[in-house]
């Protein structure tokens, strides 16, 4: 788990020192110049922690000022990275599932004070062996939201998401539910859940009449251009048209092609473009740059943190500071990858992915924050005025 204090704390820093002001102005139409400055910090960065590839979009007040690729998509066939590459987000899957559900909600299909399991909730019994424990029967969409289920969290090697790798998304659910007591009662205890997040794929599937990816495709994806996102294949040879390959680091490079990424696809399934990620982040940022997706009321709601964990809202980590909650992000991260996405108060929008982990969790994701934290402070980066949206 990633040092969460130091990580405000930067980004307080970023609040403090950068500024931006919005201009109704028309864009124009200008070819992206490369900013040394920018890329060295990139560059920088990759040799230190040993990165074969990256990708970098920076939105700013909701023009696409900045995107590069950087280092090898594929390494064995001195293949570069392009900004149009895409690569695996891991659980930066967690923010685009929280979006599709928030559309739900703003459509009137739930609410998220709704019981998931059990008879006239959501799911029903469809899943597991009845009666349901007291515990499983309380879980609402709330709770799957904001990782306070009481239970299921994300510790290795026992994640229940990475068990029955041969099962289907319902069967995990099912061996789940029968074989993986919660240790607390609903609504009292945060547990980073990737399971959670995998039901939560399941309520889409149940309320849209439509498969997970569809539904997130047709009324998410689609509607803000963002058409270089689709869910990952499992192995090597299950590679999509412009996905990068993936390199594991020491012990872990194993691991890098036997996750069931197609199966786990709310949590950690999806591959994406930096570019798309920010057409995501300027679509629920509340700011009239570029249209939302969601409305004020419903981003609201999904910026707001839980009781018990006031670092976690829907699908997002937010502040703890008098700029919650304009101030948000999430990580990804899992063996052969790394993202992370952000965006500030002050006009800031940034995705940056890898193909690789680092095997310090803390390290890397710190030294993430760090590196581009330092790029959107910095002032002295001669930012030009245009827009690559």
């Amino acid at each position: 788990m990633f040092k969460k204090n130091y990580l405000y704390g930067l980004l307080l820093i970023m609040i403090m020192v950068a500024s931006c002001s919005k201009s109704d102005k028309p864009a124009p139409t200008v070819t992206q110049n490369d900013i040394a400055t920018i890329d060295n910090k990139v560059a920088a960065f990759m040799t230190t922690y040993n990165v074969p590839g990256a990708s970098l979009a920076i939105s700013k007040n909701g023009k696409l000022v900045y995107r590069r690729g950087y280092g090898f998509a594929d390494k064995e066939a001195n293949q570069k990275v392009t900004v149009n590459d895409r690569f695996r987000v891991a659980s930066v899957s967690k923010t685009i599932t929280a979006v599709a559900i928030m559309k739900l909600v703003q459509d009137g299909k739930l609410t998220i004070d709704q019981k998931v399991f059990g008879a006239g909730a959501i799911l029903g019994t469809e899943y597991g062996t009845t009666p349901y424990s007291t515990r499983v029967a309380n879980i609402t969409v709330k709770d799957l939201l904001h990782h306070t289920t009481g239970g299921w969290n994300n510790a290795w090697p026992q994640d229940p998401v990475f068990q029955q790798p041969n099962a289907t998304a319902k069967e995990l659910i099912t061996w789940t539910l029968n074989n993986r007591a919660l240790t607390n009662d609903p609504g009292t205890s945060f547990q980073y859940s990737n399971f959670g997040y995998l039901v939560l794929g399941r309520i889409i599937e149940k309320l849209s009449g439509k498969t997970y990816e569809q539904y997130v495709k047709e009324s998410i994806l689609t509607p803000i251009q963002a058409k270089n996102t689709e869910i990952a294949g499992n192995t090597l040879a299950d590679r999509k048209n412009n996905e990068v390959k993936y390199y594991g680091q020491g012990s872990e490079a194993t691991y890098v092609y036997t996750d069931p990424w197609k199966r786990n696809d709310a949590p950690s399934g999806w591959i994406s473009t930096p570019t798309d990620l920010v057409r995501l982040l300027t679509a629920i940022d509340s700011s009239a740059t570029r249209p939302d997706i969601l409305n004020g009321v419903t981003l609201k709601l999904m910026r707001t943190p839980n009781t018990i964990n006031n670092y976690y809202a829907c699908g997002i980590y937010v502040g703890a500071e008098s700029w919650t909650p304009s101030n948000w992000y999430h990580f990804g991260s899992l063996p052969g990858t790394q993202a992370l996405i952000f965006k500030t108060s002050t006009g800031w929008s940034v995705a940056f992915v890898i193909n690789t982990r680092f095997t310090n969790a803390n390290t890397s994701q710190n030294a993430f924050a760090q590196m581009l934290i330092d790029i959107v402070t910095d002032n002295s980066i001669p930012w030009q005025d245009i827009d690559q949206f």
